[in-house]
Parts: C-alpha cells; sequence; structure tokens
C-alpha cells in the first residue's frame, strides 16, 4: 500500500491588509485541521532587497502572523508558521520558494491582488500563479469564513483521470476526515459514451474502496453550470479540479459568474495539475484554439522546408 500524500505545508502568499487578514485567519483554521505549518509569503516589490530590509520586512510579517493567528486561550499561534519575503511580485518569487520549501498547497484569495502602481495586476491572481507552480493551489473567496469542512466535491472525468492524482485528491479528504463525491457532467451529444463512462466509475469506485467516497454521473449542457448547481445541492464546502491548465480557473472566477454569484464562487476552489489525455470538456473550444494553432506552426515549417 502506498504512503498518504499529506499536506504539511502550506504556503499563504499575504498583503498586510484587511484581505491578508482575512486570508491568513482561514489559513490557520485550515493548517489547524490539517496537521499542517503555514509559510507565510510576503512580495516586497522592490527590485531587490538589502540585508537590512529583508530582516525588517521578516520582522513586519511576523508580528502580523503572530496577531492574526494568536489563540488567547493556548497563548501561542493556532498553526505553527514561518516566514519568507522576496523582492519583485508574487509571481517573481513563488515558485522557487515552493521549490525550495516543499510545498504541498498554495493558498490564496480569489480577487486579484493590486500591485502598486497598478502594473500587471492580473500576473499575481491565482490563475496564473497555478501555472507557475506544481503542488495544487487553493484559493478562498474574498467573503468566505472557514468552516468545518465537511464534503468535498471532485468535478472529473472518469475515463480520463491520472491514478496519482486521484489518490492525493482521496487522501486530502481523508486528511480533512470529510465525505468526497465525485461527479461527471456530460452533455446529451455524449450519451453513447455513457457505459464507457460508468465502467470508469465503477473502476475507480473500485480503487478507493474503504474510503468516505461516492460517485455521480450528471447530464448538463455546460459543464461548469452542472457541478455548481450539483455543489450547490450537495451542499458541498469546497469544489476540486484537476486540469492541465489554468483555463478553467480564469472561466470559474470570470465575471460571468462572479457577478451572479454562482454557488462555485462562493466556496473554496482546489486545483490540481494533471496531464489530460483527451480535451477537457468545460474548455474544449480553448483546447480547439490551441490545437488550430499547432496546426497552422507545422504547416509553416513544411512549406518552409
Amino acid at each position: 500500500m502506498s504512503k498518504p500524500s499529506l499536506v504539511k505545508r502550506i504556503l499563504v502568499p499575504l498583503e498586510l491588509n484587511k484581505a491578508g487578514e482575512d486570508l491568513l485567519s482561514y489559513a490557520g483554521q485550515l493548517a489547524q485541521a490539517c496537521g499542517a505549518e503555514l509559510l507565510l509569503f510576503h512580495a516586497c516589490k522592490t527590485a531587490s532587497l538589502t540585508f537590512t530590509q529583508q530582516s525588517s520586512c521578516i520582522q513586519k510579517l511576523r508580528t502580523f502572523g503572530e496577531r492574526i493567528l494568536s489563540d488567547p486561550k493556548q497563548g501561542k499561534a493556532t498553526a505553527p508558521f514561518d516566514c519568507v519575503v522576496r523582492p519583485g511580485v508574487i509571481r517573481d518569487g513563488i515558485q522557487a520558494v515552493v521549490q525550495d520549501y516543499s510545498i504541498d498547497l498554495v493558498l490564496m484569495e480569489a480577487s486579484t491582488i493590486r500591485e502598486e502602481g497598478g502594473a500587471g495586476e492580473s500576473a499575481n491572481h491565482a490563475a496564473a500563479i497555478m501555472e507557475l507552480v506544481r503542488c495544487p493551489v487553493m484559493v478562498i473567496p474574498g467573503e468566505a469564513r472557514y468552516k468545518k469542512l465537511k464534503h468535498l466535491v471532485f468535478a472529473t472525468d472518469f475515463t480520463d483521470q491520472q491514478p496519482q492524482v486521484l489518490l492525493q485528491i482521496a487522501d486530502f479528504a481523508q486528511q480533512l476526515n470529510t465525505k468526497l463525491t465525485l461527479v461527471q457532467v456530460y452533455s446529451a451529444e455524449e450519451r453513447p459514451q455513457l457505459c464507457a463512462y460508468k465502467a470508469a466509475m465503477l473502476e475507480l469506485e473500485r480503487k478507493l474502496q474503504g474510503r468516505k467516497v461516492t460517485f455521480k454521473l450528471l447530464e448538463e449542457e455546460d459543464v461548469l453550470e452542472g457541478v455548481s448547481e450539483f455543489a450547490e445541492l450537495a451542499a458541498a464546502d469546497m469544489l476540486i479540479l484537476a486540469t492541465q491548465d489554468n483555463y478553467l480557473m480564469q472561466r470559474l472566477f470570470s465575471s460571468n459568474y462572479v457577478k451572479t454569484m454562482a454557488y462555485h464562487t462562493r466556496i473554496p476552489l482546489v486545483t490540481y495539475r494533471q496531464q489530460k489525455n483527451k480535451p477537457c470538456s468545460g474548455c474544449c473550444a480553448n483546447c480547439a484554439s490551441k490545437q488550430r494553432e499547432q496546426q497552422a506552426v507545422e504547416v509553416l515549417r513544411v512549406l518552409n522546408e
């Protein structure tokens, strides 16, 4: 039996403001539930850092962390934490920090973190960060407050699922002692593949036997709408995706959904990276566009030979 993949260290990129306070408060309670430690990360937005500047930034970040994570009843922080600072902006340093500190999960706020001067505001959004790191990225809606997690919903394709990623997600649910539901949303056009979906579902059920996991097949023309509606009906506390790029995350947090307050914009979202054998039904237009670009490049290569 393989050793469970546990979340032991959570990276929290922070701005030292109200949004940072809310995010860190959530992070502290999540870390406590996981039995994990936190690494607080602040990008100082300077081209470089002297030793004196680095020491000053570390002290400010530590003071910030101690204030937010303090537990008056116990006289100590709700979760153990350390601090790291880097020059530049978040995307400049996060890749190295994740690798150097063996990070298992990155925790970010859903809204864009604004940089001073307004330059490249979207560069530090969780969707952009997801492209830079290999570990899962969890996104917390700005208004969300931590509550005990009881039910996680994993939106997936039963026929296109990497076993190691599936086990990683199942281990995460087990670590939090929560129920896990795997749901596949398919369109009316995919009805001829329903037997294959059911067969794949039964195989995954066999692999996860003994865990608190349930499975659901759901017909809906729009994948994200179907997933969001199912999550709401199931009273999910968290939505999980496993994708090979950040297209779905960008769409999930687009203004089309944020303005309508779709259910998935009100609960945490976790994205795992996995290679897909077929285009994701939620971003087929994006995959088709990439395929056309690749075909065009190949045509130009042949013509130039």
